[in-house]
């Protein structure tokens, strides 16, 4: 069956997406070359500019698939007869599938590679979770009440700091920290809430 011109064009960025993951996750992103990301691709450079226009671009994708794929995982946490205390174990265990999946060290090398770009570039830095994340919480129940913006605003980045770190311990020593801990740690912020 052949392909229309619009899913070609689907397959070849997401191509191009897989292989600049592994060339930034392996060389970094100032040292990825983009023949190189072409060739993993087995496509041509000019596909590279024709789809994403440069290597920026390239990499935003990458950023945005990452961000995708969490939405996706967290999409059922939206519920929103869910409490706060089931938000965040399902929260825990989305990080939790990151850190065991078989790409979990390529994933860990790229992030580390993307910190660094995020300091020098803090437009790359509204692509984060917390947003995300403080949106699932508002709202919520939580001992007789409901989370506030301004709780779930303090919340959301603890969450993500704290499962993020969890996930970089996971991949470089694994077997030390379970889902069952994930589950236990991401819960024992709702200490942040007390007034």
């Amino acid at each position: 069956m052949r392909l229309t011109r619009s899913q070609s064009r689907q397959r070849n960025r997401d191509a191009l997406i897989d292989a600049a993951l592994v060339e930034m996750a392996e060389r970094g992103y100032q040292q990825a070359r983009l023949d190189d990301i072409a060739e993993r691709a087995e496509l041509t450079t000019g596909a590279v500019y024709s789809i994403f226009g440069s290597k920026r671009n390239l990499l935003l994708a990458v950023v945005a698939r990452y961000a995708d794929e969490l939405d996706g995982r967290l999409a059922e946490l939206s519920d929103p007869r869910l409490s706060l205390d089931e938000v965040l174990t399902g929260c825990a265990d989305a990080f939790h599938h990151v850190a065991t999946a078989s790409d979990a060290r390529r994933r860990f090398a790229f992030e580390l590679e993307l910190a660094g770009l995020m300091l020098r570039d803090p437009t790359v830095l509204s692509l984060t979770t917390s947003d995300r994340l403080a949106a699932l919480f508002v709202g919520r129940s939580y001992q007789g009440g409901e989370v506030t913006d301004e709780q779930a605003e303090q919340l959301a980045p603890a969450l993500a700091a704290l499962l993020g770190g969890l996930v970089r311990r996971a991949v470089l020593e694994p077997g030390t920290v379970d889902q069952e801990y994930f589950r236990r740690s991401a819960l024992a912020l709702t200490c942040l809430l007390r007034t």
